[in-house]
C-alpha cells in the first residue's frame, strides 16, 4: 500500500558502531578465552611460537598484554581485504595454514575481536617475509561513541621498515628473554593491548596457564598427520608470579594414570582400543563396538580419544610421586575433565573446571560403587572438522552445537569410559580383598607375642605380666564392641541397597501404571467402541494395576524386617502364568528391540509371593533384551524362558538369550550390587534378582555355560516355599 506520506523504498542495514564491543564483550566470554582465541590465529598463521607477556601492573585501567608469534605474518592486502573484514569467510574458503601443513582453526572471522575484551587499545604491528612492517592502531572506545555508525569508524595504518620483526629487531630480544631459542626470525605478528579492562590476579594467572597447558593435542593419533609438533606457548608474567612463567607443559605428576584407555572410533563405531593399568600391571589390545544403536549410522567420526582415570584416595596418589597429598588432588583438580581438539587445538570449555559436558558425576550419583566422577577423568577426544561435519562450534566459540552427532559422540564416550569402569571394579575388588586379609581384620589385634617375649624376659615380675593380661582383655572388649558396631552399620548399608532396589523397581512399576491410566483414559473414551468391550478393556486394566500393585507391595516388603513386621503368608501360583504376565509387562521393550521371546516348560504351580517371582523374571528379561539391542538387525534376537521341576523338588526358571554373551573377565562379578557394564547400568537388575532367589528362597541365581541359545544363559532355583 503506498502513501504520500511513507512513501515506498530500500535501504540497507546499517550497524552501530558500538556492535565491535558487544561481539567482543559477549561472544568472547571471558579474559582466558579472549587469549586463547589470539593465539588461535597464531597456529592458523603457522606459528612455531607463541609468546604471552604481561607489562606493567595487571590492573584494570593500567598495564598490557603482549601477543608475539613468529607465524607469517600479513601485507597490506591482507590486512585491508581479510583482516579489517568482521565475519570474513576467508578461512572457510582456505581451511589450510599457508604452508599447507595446518587446518585453520578460526572460521567464523571474529577472533581478533578479542582484542576488545582484553583492553581499550590495540596496536598490531606485522611482517610478511621479505616485505615491509605494517603498524595498525584500533582504540576500542572509538566505537562506543554516541550516534556513531562502524563505516564511520576508521582506522589506519603505516608501513615502513621492519623494525620490530627485523632479524635483530624488537621481537628478537623478547624471545630471547623469555627463553625461546628456537624461532622463524623475520616475520610475525605482535598484538599489543594497552589499557586493561579487567584486573588479574595469582588465581587468574593459574587459571590461565592451566588452559594454555592444555591447549594444543597432548598427543598424536588417526590425524597425527595434522599435528605440528614443533608450536610452543610461552607465559612471562610480572616479578610477583614469576614462579608461573615459562614455557607451558602438562603437570608430570599425571604422566601416569592407574587406569588408561586410548581408542581409534571408526565411522560406524567400531573401536580399536588399548587398556592399560599400573596395579596390577596389565595392558590389552582389543575392538569393541562403542555404537549400539543398530537402527541408525552414528553422525559422527571418526575419532579418537585418550582416557586416564585416577583414584582420589590419599593410598593412591601417593603412587603418582613424593609431592604432598593436598598438592596432588589440587594439579587433580586442575586438570580433571574431558577436553575436545579438533585438527590439533582445543575447543572450549570442554574439560574446564566444572564443565561435566558428559554428566558423568550425575553417572555416579546412581552408581558411587562403579562410577567414577569428572575430577577422578583426564580425557582427550581428537576430532577433525573435515571428517566430522556435524560437530561444529556456537556462535560464542563456546562449545559445540546440541546436534545429533554431538549426541552420539557423547554416547560413545561414555560407552569407552564404562569399559575403564568394569576393569577399574575389577582390580579394586580383589585389591580390596587382598588388602583386608593382609590386615587379618582382628585377628592381629592381640599382645600374644609381645606377652611371650615379655614373660621370657621377665618371668618373675608379675606385674607385667597381670598389666599385659589388663590390655589384652580391653583390646578383647574393645574389638567385640567394634564388631557389633560394624553389625549396626551393615544392617544399614543392607538397609540402603534395599532402598535403592524400591527405586529401581518401583520406578518401572509406577511407569507402567501411568501409562495405564493413559491408554485406560483413551480408550474408555472412545465413542466408537461397543460397551462390552470398554468392559473387557476396564478390567484388564485393573488385572495389570493388581499386578503392579502387587510389585510395589514386594518392594515394601523387601524392607519389613528392618521395621520388625512379620511376612505374610504367601499363595499357590502358577509359575506359567506368573512368567507369561512378565512377558506381557515388556511388551514395549521387547518389541523396540525387534525380539521374540519364547516361554516353554511345565505349569508348575509353586506357593510363593508372586510379586517376588516376578520381580525375578523381569529383571532377567529386561538383562536378555537390553544385551540383544547391541546386536546387528541382521541376526537373530530371542529370549528362551524354560520352566522345570528338579528331581529334587526345587523349581528352576532358565533364561537364555542370543546375544553377545558375558566376557570370562567379568563373569564373577556380575552378580555385585551396582556392578555394570552398561553404559549407564544401575547394577542393581541381577543383584536384585539373586538375593530374592537365595535370601527368600533358599536358592541361587548362575551364570551357565551351554545354554540352548548362544548368548548368556541364567539359571533361578527355588529350593523353599516351591
Amino acid at each position: 500500500m503506498r502513501s504520500e506520506d511513507h512513501p515506498s523504498g530500500s535501504g540497507a542495514l546499517r550497524p552501530r558502531a558500538r556492535l565491535i564491543r558487544t561481539l567482543g564483550a559477549d561472544l568472547i566470554s571471558s579474559e582466558k578465552v579472549a587469549i586463547t582465541e589470539l593465539v588461535k590465529n597464531s597456529y592458523d598463521a603457522d606459528a612455531s611460537a607463541v609468546l604471552v607477556r604481561f607489562q606493567g601492573e595487571p590492573r584494570e585501567g593500567t598495564g598490557s598484554i603482549q601477543i608475539w608469534d613468529d607465524g607469517c605474518g600479513m601485507d597490506v592486502s591482507t590486512l585491508a581485504n581479510s583482516w579489517l573484514e568482521i565475519a570474513t569467510d576467508f578461512k572457510t574458503r582456505r581451511t589450510r595454514s599457508p604452508s599447507g601443513s595446518r587446518r585453520v582453526l578460526g572460521e567464523k572471522g571474529i577472533g581478533r575481536l578479542a582484542g576488545a575484551r582484553l583492553a581499550d587499545e590495540m596496536l598490531l604491528t606485522t611482517r610478511k617475509a621479505s616485505a615491509q612492517e605494517i603498524q595498525l592502531l584500533i582504540d576500542w572506545r572509538a566505537f562506543d561513541r554516541p550516534g556513531a555508525y562502524l563505516d564511520e569508524v576508521e582506522v589506519a595504518w603505516d608501513v615502513g621498515l621492519p623494525r620490530v620483526f627485523s632479524p635483530s629487531g624488537d621481537a628478537s630480544r623478547a624471545f630471547a628473554d623469555a627463553g625461546i631459542a628456537r624461532w622463524a626470525k623475520g616475520h610475525g605478528t605482535l598484538i599489543d593491548l594497552t589499557n586493561l579492562t579487567h584486573s588479574w590476579d595469582r588465581d587468574d594467572f593459574q587459571d590461565l596457564r592451566t588452559v594454555l597447558s592444555r591447549l594444543v593435542h597432548p598427543l598424536p593419533g588417526i590425524h597425527s598427520a595434522e599435528i605440528v609438533d614443533d608450536f610452543k606457548v610461552v607465559l612471562d608474567l610480572p616479578a610477583e608470579y614469576e614462579d608461573l612463567s615459562g614455557e607451558i607443559t602438562p603437570p608430570e605428576e599425571l604422566s601416569s594414570a592407574p587406569y588408561r584407555l586410548t581408542g581409534t572410533v571408526s565411522r560406524t563405531g567400531l573401536a580399536r582400543l588399548t587398556y592399560s593399568q599400573l596395579e596390577p600391571q596389565h595392558s590389552e589390545i582389543f575392538t569393541q563396538e562403542l555404537w549400539t544403536t543398530k537402527t541408525r549410522a552414528p553422525e559422527v567420526g571418526p575419532f579418537d580419544f585418550d582416557i586416564q582415570v585416577f583414584d582420589r584416595d590419599r593410598e593412591s596418589l601417593a603412587q603418582l610421586g613424593s609431592a604432598p597429598y593436598n598438592y596432588l588432588r589440587q594439579v587433580l583438580d586442575q586438570a580433571s575433565g574431558v577436553s575436545v581438539y579438533r585438527d590439533g587445538f582445543r575447543v572450549l570449555p570442554f574439560g574446564e573446571p566444572g564443565d561435566d559436558w558428559l554428566t558423568l558425576d550425575r553417572r555416579r550419583v546412581q552408581n558411587p560403587t562403579m562410577r567414577v566422577s569428572n575430577n577422578q577423568v583426564i580425557g582427550h577426544v581428537f576430532i577433525s572438522a573435515d571428517e566430522n561435519p556435524t560437530l561444529r562450534d556456537q556462535s560464542n566459540r563456546e562449545g559445540l552445537i546440541e546436534a545429533r552427532g554431538y549426541e552420539d559422540l557423547k554416547v560413545m564416550l561414555r560407552a569407552a569410559l564404562a569399559l575403564i569402569e568394569t576393569r577399574r571394579y575389577s582390580v579394586r575388588r580383589r585389591m580390596g580383598a587382598s588388602r583386608a586379609a593382609e590386615r587379618g581384620l582382628f585377628q592381629r589385634f592381640n599382645l600374644s607375642e609381645v606377652r611371650d617375649a615379655l614373660a621370657s624376659a621377665y618371668p618373675n615380675d608379675a606385674n607385667i605380666n597381670m598389666l599385659l593380661a589388663d590390655k589384652d582383655q580391653e583390646i578383647k572388649t574393645g574389638i567385640e564392641e567394634v564388631q557389633r558396631a560394624l553389625g549396626q552399620y551393615s544392617r544399614l548399608a543392607t538397609l540402603g541397597s534395599l532402598v535403592d532396589r524400591v527405586v529401581h523397581d518401583g520406578r518401572t512399576a509406577v511407569t507402567h501404571l501411568k501409562n495405564i491410566v493413559r491408554f485406560g483414559k483413551r480408550d474408555l473414551a472412545n465413542s466408537a467402541k461397543p460397551l462390552q468391550e470398554k468392559l473387557e478393556l476396564a478390567e484388564n486394566f485393573l488385572d495389570e494395576t493388581d499386578v503392579q500393585a502387587d510389585l510395589l507391595a514386594t518392594l515394601f516388603r523387601q524392607i519389613t524386617p528392618f521395621s520388625g513386621r512379620r511376612r505374610g503368608r504367601p499363595k499357590t501360583e502358577s509359575l506359567l502364568k506368573l512368567v507369561k504376565n512378565a512377558k506381557a509387562m515388556l511388551e514395549s521393550e521387547i518389541a523396540d528391540v525387534n525380539a521374540v521371546v519364547n516361554v516353554r516348560g511345565e505349569d508348575i504351580d509353586i506357593r510363593a509371593d508372586y510379586s517376588e517371582i516376578l520381580n525375578v523374571v523381569v529383571n532377567l528379561l529386561r538383562n536378555s533384551l537390553y544385551w540383544l539391542s547391541t546386536l546387528p538387525e541382521t541376526l537373530t534376537r530371542e529370549v528362551d524362558v524354560d520352566l522345570r521341576r528338579a528331581s529334587d523338588g526345587s523349581v528352576e526358571i532358565s533364561v537364555s538369550d542370543s546375544g553377545p554373551g558375558v566376557p570370562d573377565a567379568t563373569r564373577d562379578q556380575i552378580f555385585d550390587a551396582y556392578f555394570s557394564t552398561k553404559p549407564d547400568g544401575v547394577g542393581l537388575g541381577l543383584s536384585i534378582a539373586g538375593d530374592i532367589a537365595s535370601e527368600f528362597y533358599g536358592g541361587s541365581l548362575r551364570l551357565v555355560d551351554g545354554g540352548p541359545l548362544p548368548g548368556a544363559t541364567f539359571i533361578a532355583t527355588l529350593r523353599r516355599r516351591v
